[in-house]
């Protein structure tokens, strides 16, 4: 027989795994393997290159990069560190949870769009 102590606890597990779920829902992830398809690109991701994100090292630039996805005051910002050393900055808008545009400084196009492939 089920009480209603029993039955609070089980109400209340439900409600935080529920919360939970929809706090990690909101969150954007940047790794994985992307396409670029827009019509113009950055560094090696020009228009049909593979690029990669995953344990802080990516391929956007050069064939090394390190990267840092944060966000700031409400919008994505990605830093993206080059194999020489140059760092170069871009606001992140999410389009989908598979397509993102990448914007350097208060440039009206994007410098690269991206599709996820994986």
């Amino acid at each position: 027989m089920v009480t209603t102590r029993k039955l609070s606890f089980v109400l209340i597990a439900i409600a935080l795994l529920v919360s939970l779920t929809a706090c990690s829902a909101g969150a954007f992830n940047i790794q994985g393997t992307w396409k670029s398809v827009g019509e113009t690109g950055w560094g090696q991701a020009q228009p049909g290159a593979i690029v990669r994100f995953g344990n802080g090292q990516a391929n956007l630039f050069s064939p090394q990069d390190t990267y840092a996805l944060y966000q700031d005051s409400g919008s994505y910002k990605l830093e993206v560190t080059g194999i020489l050393g140059g760092t170069t900055s871009f606001r992140v808008e999410v389009i989908s949870r598979n397509k993102i545009e990448l914007y350097i400084g208060a440039n009206g196009t994007p410098s690269v769009v991206l599709e996820r492939v994986s």
